[in-house]
């Protein structure tokens, strides 16, 4: 044999197929990683409960302005009046308190429905707060006006409305205690 030539070399393999391209793993839906889902959505108790707080803050705000207007007139009667002048200054005067007290309630519970809304926990314990002691003071009128007209079977229509308004607060009450969570996550 002659020697002269190498042996030839041996064939080559082909390279190695390159791996396809994946895609990254997406990501889950929410605002972070595996398991985090974003903030709870609102319960409608308390977006209900907010709204009633809210339109009876105005209410009473209507009326403490109404109030605050009648108690002045009654006051300046007192002026123009020669005898007597001391009872309108002081019925003027008791008006005008009760007026004062209309606008602190009324304000107390625009500022508990808006804070409620937007998820505070101090809107949510002063509308706790404001709607039991309003749900209290509802079911004693209601139950006094029906007392006191057992006889006459005048103004039940009051007494029937004042205890739909203090079941009404009692549900803002329930709702805003029963949203705890949504309340402690907001924080």
């Amino acid at each position: 044999m002659d020697q002269s030539q190498p042996p030839a070399p041996p064939p080559m393999a082909p390279p190695p197929p390159q791996p396809q391209w994946t895609p990254p793993p997406q990501q889950p839906t929410g605002w972070g990683g595996p398991g985090y889902g974003g903030p709870p959505p609102r319960p409608v108790g308390v977006t209900l409960g907010a709204i009633f707080l809210i339109v009876m803050g105005v209410l009473w705000l209507l009326g403490g302005a109404a109030c605050a207007i009648g108690g002045a007139a009654i006051f300046g009667l007192g002026s123009s009046v020669e005898n007597g002048g001391a009872f309108f200054g002081a019925a003027g005067s008791i008006v005008i308190v009760l007026a004062i007290i209309a606008v602190v309630i009324g304000v107390l519970q625009i500022l508990a429905g808006g804070g409620s809304l937007g998820g505070r926990g101090w809107g949510r314990w002063t509308g706790i707060v404001v709607s039991i002691i309003a749900a209290l003071f509802a079911f004693v009128s209601g139950c006094s006006t029906f007392a006191t007209t057992n006889i006459s079977n005048n103004g039940q229509g009051a007494g029937i409305g004042g205890i739909v308004l203090g079941v009404l607060y009692a549900l803002t009450a329930y709702a805003l205690i029963a949203a705890g969570p949504y309340f402690a996550y907001r924080r």
